[in-house]
């Protein structure tokens, strides 16, 4: 096991699986204790036991809804009580939500998932940043993605969403500079996750013709690696400098490395 993130502490939502998941493993692997947030617990015990039995670190689980600002308050709360301090947080949890042409999708699916999306970002950094400021430093590390920088069509909800993001960390990492908190965004690319398999049921007249045939590429190549994300987050959180701060970084595309 590394050491790269020992002693550190990063609360991940989403990390019972995908990218989430992958994300939590990578940073086990480098001595970081986690708390992990998602709806499902069954999901979250299981990723929880196999990370504790293969890396030996201190893993807590919390149950939540990420759109409801109680409850982001709540597992920050806890994570303090229970290890002193939080080092990074990865925003990762994001629903897809309705599928189609504006006209044809239903209003009220389209709010709740900017509320899951966005509302899910901005609450948990809400609750981390008091915290992070007192101990005058912070990893906040957003997933960006689908539809974040170019148009994509009748995934409406979910690319506003993935933008909104985009906009956010760069504003976020504008105002906490001076507390020397980080906040980049990661865009993991093409990744074969649950999310796309779910895809792949929809009818195809619903996401149009050149999302369908993307889709069933995607599937034959076998998508991106998952690895690469992971890889990437672990990069932001060891930085010292805020030299990547407020940068929206291509897991697949940019050179990150140098």
């Amino acid at each position: 096991m590394g050491k790269l993130l020992k002693n550190k502490v990063a609360i991940v939502t989403g990390g019972s699986r995908g990218i989430g998941k992958a994300i939590s493993q990578r940073f086990a692997q480098e001595g970081c204790n986690l708390v992990l947030v998602s709806r499902t617990e069954s999901e979250l015990a299981n990723t929880a036991q196999s990370i504790i039995n293969e890396f030996s670190v201190k893993v807590n689980i919390f149950p939540a809804d990420i759109s409801e600002e109680n409850e982001a308050l709540s597992v920050v709360r806890n994570t303090i009580e229970e290890f002193g301090k939080i080092s990074i947080l990865v925003n990762n949890a994001a629903i897809m939500g309705p599928l189609g042409e504006i006209s044809n999708i239903s209003g009220q699916e389209f709010f709740d998932t900017l509320k899951n999306n966005i509302g899910g970002t901005v609450f948990f950094t809400k609750a981390v940043i008091p915290h992070m400021k007192s101990q005058k430093q912070g990893c906040i590390i957003n997933l960006s993605g689908g539809g974040g920088l170019n148009p994509f069509p009748y995934y409406d909800a979910y690319s506003a969403s993935k933008a909104a993001i985009v906009r956010l960390t760069e504003n976020f990492a504008l105002e906490l500079e001076e507390f020397n908190i980080n906040v980049s965004a990661v865009s993991p690319g093409a990744v074969n996750t649950q999310m796309f398999r779910e895809q792949l049921k929809e009818n195809k007249k619903s996401i149009g013709e050149k999302n369908w045939q993307a889709l069933k590429k995607q599937l034959a190549s076998g998508g991106e690696s998952i690895e690469k994300a992971p890889e990437l987050a672990l990069f932001l959180a060891c930085q010292d400098s805020n030299e990547l701060s407020g940068r929206v970084i291509s897991a697949i595309w940019d050179n990150w490395k140098e």
